[in-house]
């Protein structure tokens, strides 16, 4: 985040450690306020991770962190008159994320496949799907600010892709979660390849879209 602030915030959030700072903190914030959300979607940190050392779901969950962070992240970037409307851009960006996560997971039962199986490939899977669409919102949230009608415009603009990504994945995952002839999915076909191929399109997608308004040059 202070990284993606530094480089590319508002010129006043540029040139001042403390508004960098500022921001930074607030992410933390924004992501313990996400993760503890991320229950209501099936899986949690301190009870999939911390207790029951599931390593597929700290895969999935690790992808959910950095896919908010991303979002954040874009919501930041661009000038803006004040910190609400950063907030107001980030907010929409992770709504959009939790809304697909849950469309996912009521299309698919991702979880079951995470928590109860504890399949590895599963939760590789779920990671990479998490952070190509938080790649896809965050860059749609980014930009200068005008309004709050043009930052849902743009949004729904640039970010319908993600909502094409949750539609393609519905069809991966009834495929490649454990079944009867195949109860141990091999993580590299089953977990790592869709995983890279929703972040090719992802940053296939960023790259058609080019710099976003504002963006430092």
């Amino acid at each position: 985040m202070g990284v993606a602030l530094h480089l590319w915030g508002a010129v006043e959030v540029r040139g001042n450690p403390g508004e960098i700072l500022f921001l930074t903190f607030a992410g933390g914030f924004w992501l313990i306020g996400a993760i503890h959300l991320f229950p209501w979607l099936g899986l949690s940190w301190e009870a999939d991770v911390v207790e029951r050392k599931n390593g597929a779901a700290c895969a999935a969950l690790s992808g959910a962190m950095l896919a908010v962070t991303l979002v954040y992240a874009g919501g930041n970037l661009g000038e803006g008159p004040t910190h609400w409307e950063n907030f107001f851009s980030a907010g929409v960006g992770t709504a959009g994320l939790l809304v697909l996560w849950l469309l996912l997971e009521l299309g698919a039962k991702v979880s079951v496949s995470i928590t109860e199986e504890r399949d590895l490939a599963s939760g590789v899977r779920m990671g990479g799907f998490l952070v190509a669409i938080g790649l896809i919102l965050g860059r749609a949230v980014a930009g200068d600010w005008v309004s709050e009608e043009a930052t849902i415009r743009d949004f729904v603009r640039d970010g319908w892709p993600a909502l094409a990504l949750c539609a393609l994945a519905l069809p991966v995952e009834r495929l490649a979660r454990p079944s009867r002839g195949r109860p141990f999915p091999a993580v590299k076909a089953f977990g790592l390849f869709p995983a890279v191929i929703y972040l090719a399109l992802a940053s296939g997608w960023l790259w058609y879209l080019g710099a976003w308004e504002g963006m430092p040059r």
